[in-house]
């Protein structure tokens, strides 16, 4: 049974040991001026305090919990004490009364009230009657509060966890929603509100219990407001009826929603500064305890702290996707400049045609268009395609135009780029027989200007879609024009590949820069927020619960994966801008293996996988880069073990050589790693080794990665003269074979094995 279901009971009991017309009980309340009627059994026409609250000035009850002590109305007619109580019983009749107080330990929960119809019922016979059920009564109230404070405490805990794991699952505005929705239910007030202070102005970030139209989104800072005294003082602000209070009125807000109840606190920022306020209101007066207030200071601060965390994990997101895009369009950027210099670096060796013919196959794929035609004038004026490239472009071979008559035209004497979304659309040259019966819509032409900055010709680029073409695709054409006019004026070659080629390093070199300025960039935020969570794990804010300190493990960790990122971006932009120098030492194979056993053979112990390391010569030697093998091995074996749940893994590593030649040196370090993990689709298999590349199918939360191990082991073997091949089946496995020289060619030595 729950408390009142026990009062009830109780009530009906003792009306066979003591008769009454009216039994009650009373509770006092948190705020200790007044008392509740909790549980009630009356034969009365009407309730003696019908509101169920009542002040406890002027009250018996009062007496009674102010004395600690029983009372007795023998006649209220006759009786001049306790005028309020008094006033209340003659409204219903009543003629006397007992009281009694219900204590624990000394300390007062209520009172038990018996009142008849009759005077002169009541005196110390029943008190002595009473006496017991009052302390069942006591007992009892005791336990339903001991139990309601602790489902309390729980909230609070429950709360304090949510917000601090909300930092990484929800953004700023649903973290603030949240926020005001578990106050208002915790402290049970009717609303609860946060604002902002932004500038000179509040913003209102969520409020919880009234439909935010009905309130202020933002107002101005003025001199004489609550939530200024607020930032002012640094502290809380309580007012237990707000039309009772003249020194500081309240706001707008306040008085159209008719709160009266208000209490405020600060939100402190790490640095001390104040940033916002939560406030919480009542419809009815409110006076607030010294615990409510301290616990609402206290889920201040906890939300403060999420809020400022959530920030800086937003920032990191944002520049982490601007890094990734940027590291795109370098990619692409390269993939063009690639592509031109392979078309380039052939003027040489290529006959004009041919040359033509090829840089218009891949205007095709760079452009990502249908159709390319390359023109040219010839001495009497004329435009004649000379390289064509697409289905069905042959149509166009012998199409020609003369000056003043064609788009192409106004290209060439104007020296400008046409791009028009839809030639069906053109109101001056029209769609033209040809594009019309196939249907062309896209339209993009750029001149061939030469050294003399005279047109010589035009390169076309046609779609079967309307197409927008963007100013970077139109850049990208008219560099295809540039180096078209290139291999017309042979003179212009060397000069043209050179400063392709520089612009190919530039862009490099910008890459390189740009990573690892983003990176380090990057750094500072993520060791900032390592160090404060540390700093909470460490009780440096004060002691955490277990609750706590499991859900800052989560931020910890993915704060970490994220530093652990950043450094491999770093590692793969030093190795592709060939930064990184090849440190030649001689050293026991064995020495490295051990490392890694003893490494990862718990890790998979706690997995439940078996792994094993053979190296078929124990004593085998060699001269080469000691860090980056052991790197290879890691990422390798960090990988098996990464994606294997069941099973095994095997590494084996052996030497292979000539076999009339002693010297361990003149053969190659052969590595075999296989494992029984989900394997790798095989439409992923030519990709996997590029930078960012993820796997289609994988679970991603089971299995986090970047996309880098594979690619900087390949850039690592590549560094060391070495490469890499896999087999793979999905569902079933993979094998991973590395090949390198046991002596690097930049070492002159030899080395010998170690027989012993």
């Amino acid at each position: 049974m729950n408390l009142k279901e026990i009062c009830q009971t109780l009530s009906r009991e003792i009306q066979k040991l003591v008769p009454y017309d009216r039994a009650a009980i009373n509770i006092l309340q948190r705020d200790e001026r007044f008392f509740s009627v909790y549980a009630e059994e009356s034969r009365l026409p009407e309730s003696a305090i019908p509101e169920g609250v009542s002040v406890r000035e002027g009250t018996a009850t009062s007496w009674v919990l102010d004395h600690k002590e029983p009372v007795i109305c023998r006649d209220v007619l006759k009786d001049p004490r306790f005028p309020l109580t008094h006033k209340r019983y003659k409204n219903v009749k009543l003629r006397s009364y007992v009281i009694l107080p219900l204590m624990v330990k000394g300390r007062v929960l209520g009172a038990l009230n018996l009142g008849s119809l009759k005077p002169r019922c009541y005196g110390k016979k029943e008190i002595a009657i009473l006496s017991p059920v009052a302390e069942i009564l006591s007992l009892a109230i005791e336990n339903s509060n001991l139990y309601q404070e602790s489902e309390r405490r729980e909230e609070i805990q429950k709360l304090l966890k949510e917000l601090s794991q909300a930092t990484t699952l929800l953004g700023i505005d649903r973290l603030f929603k949240k926020l005001t929705e578990n106050v208002q239910e915790l402290l049970r007030v009717d609303i609860c509100d946060v604002r902002m202070l932004e500038g000179e102005r509040w913003n209102l970030m969520a409020i919880s219990g009234v439909d935010p139209s009905l309130t202020s989104p933002t107002r101005a800072i003025n001199s004489y407001g609550r939530l200024e005294w607020i930032i002012e003082n640094r502290k809380p602000l309580m007012i237990p009826d707000s039309s009772q209070e003249g020194t500081i009125p309240p706001g707008e807000t306040v008085k159209a929603l008719g709160c009266r109840g208000y209490l405020g606190v600060p939100m402190l920022s790490r640095s001390g500064k104040v940033t916002g306020v939560i406030r919480v209101l009542t419809y009815q007066p409110r006076q607030f305890s010294q615990e409510e207030v301290e616990l609402l200071q206290q889920l201040s601060s906890s939300a403060t702290i999420a809020i400022e965390n959530a920030k800086l994990l937003e920032e990191l997101e944002t520049k982490g996707q601007e890094l990734e895009m940027a590291n795109r369009r370098l990619n692409r950027l390269l993939h063009e400049q690639s592509s031109l210099r392979e078309i380039f670096s052939q003027i040489n060796l290529l006959d004009l045609g041919h040359l033509l013919h090829r840089l218009a196959e891949q205007g095709l794929n760079l452009l990502h268009v249908d159709h390319i035609q390359v023109r040219l004038i010839d001495a009497s004026g004329t435009l004649k395609t000379v390289a064509l490239a697409g289905a069905g472009a042959e149509r166009f071979r012998d199409q020609t135009a003369r000056s003043g008559t064609s788009r192409s035209t106004w290209v060439m004497q104007n020296r400008r780029p046409m791009a028009i979304k839809d030639v069906r659309q053109d109101k001056i040259y029209g769609p033209g027989r040809l594009m019309r019966e196939m249907g062309f819509k896209g339209y993009l032409c750029v001149p061939l200007i030469a050294r003399d900055q005279k047109s010589i010709g035009v390169l076309m680029a046609t779609s079967l879609k309307e197409r927008e073409f963007t100013q970077e695709e139109i850049a990208l054409a008219q560099q295809l024009a540039a180096g078209a006019a290139v291999a017309i004026e042979n003179a212009r070659l060397f000069e043209e590949l050179q400063k392709k080629s520089a612009e190919l390093e530039e862009a490099y070199k910008t890459k390189s820069a740009f990573l690892n300025t983003m990176a380090h960039e990057l750094r500072t935020p993520l060791n900032v927020l390592i160090a404060t969570m540390q700093l909470f794990a460490e009780g440096f804010y004060g002691d955490l619960t277990e609750k706590q300190i499991k859900g800052l493990e989560p931020m910890q960790r993915n704060t970490v994966n994220l530093l652990n990122l950043i450094a491999s971006i770093l590692d793969l932009a030093r190795l592709e801008a060939r930064r990184v120098p090849v440190q030649v030492e001689e050293f026991r194979l064995k020495e490295i293996t051990d490392e890694l056993e003893s490494s990862f053979v718990p890790l998979a112990k706690e997995k439940g996988i078996e792994i094993r390391f053979r190296l078929d010569d124990s004593g085998l030697t060699l001269r080469s880069d000691k860090t980056k093998i052991r790197a290879v091995l890691q990422n390798l074996v960090g990988n098996a073990v990464k994606y294997t749940d069941r099973g095994e893994i095997d590494l084996r590593i052996g030497a292979s050589g000539a076999p009339d030649d002693d010297r361990a040196g003149a053969g190659l370090l052969c590595i075999e790693l296989k494992d029984t993990g989900i394997g790798i689709k095989e439409a992923d298999l030519p990709h996997i080794f590029e930078a960012f590349y993820m796997a289609e199918g994988v679970n991603r939360r089971k299995y986090p990665g970047s996309g880098l191990g594979l690619c900087i082991v390949k850039r690592l073997l590549e560094l060391l003269r070495g490469d890499i091949q896999v087999r793979s089946e999905w569902g079933k496995g993979s094998t991973f074979t590395a090949t390198l020289p046991l002596i690097h060619p930049e070492d002159k030595g030899s080395i010998i094995k170690d027989e012993g």
